[in-house]
């Protein structure tokens, strides 16, 4: 087993439920029964083992165990989003985001201009300026 596969392998107790986010993706059981809820859906479904259940973009939905006292063991493979499809999804999640990388430019470039500065004034010495030879009045 990969490591992309352990992160995409989840084991669920008995009356642990999983929302499974709105960026669709496929589910796949491994062991044990799920019940799958969607919004919008009238029935739930139950997925069994080696069953794959595709969920499309903004679907929200919640699987949990289908017996009691019985565990389960899914993958989940979320969507991959670009960088541009999250921020179409979430703008202020992304504007936050975007905010963040402006204010670390600016503080970067403040730090450069006042080292720049600093060594400007430590190579100045005294009597080496124009204006303590007596050239300005």
């Amino acid at each position: 087993m990969n490591a992309q596969s352990n992160r995409t392998l989840r084991r669920l107790a008995s009356g642990e439920a999983l929302h499974l986010g709105r960026l669709g993706g496929e589910l796949a059981v491994v062991e044990g029964r799920v019940w799958l809820t969607r919004d919008g859906d009238l029935g739930d479904h139950v997925v069994e083992p080696g069953q794959r259940v595709r969920l499309g973009v903004d679907e929200n939905a919640v699987i949990e165990s289908a017996r009691t006292g019985e565990a389960v063991s899914v993958r989940w493979y979320p969507r991959r989003q670009s960088f541009v499809g999250a921020l179409a999804e979430e703008p202020l999640r992304g504007l936050a985001f975007l905010t963040g990388l402006v204010a670390r430019g600016f503080v970067a470039l403040a730090r450069s201009a006042a080292a720049s500065a600093s060594r400007a004034q430590g190579c100045i010495n005294g009597g080496d300026s124009i204006a303590s030879s007596g050239a300005l009045k």
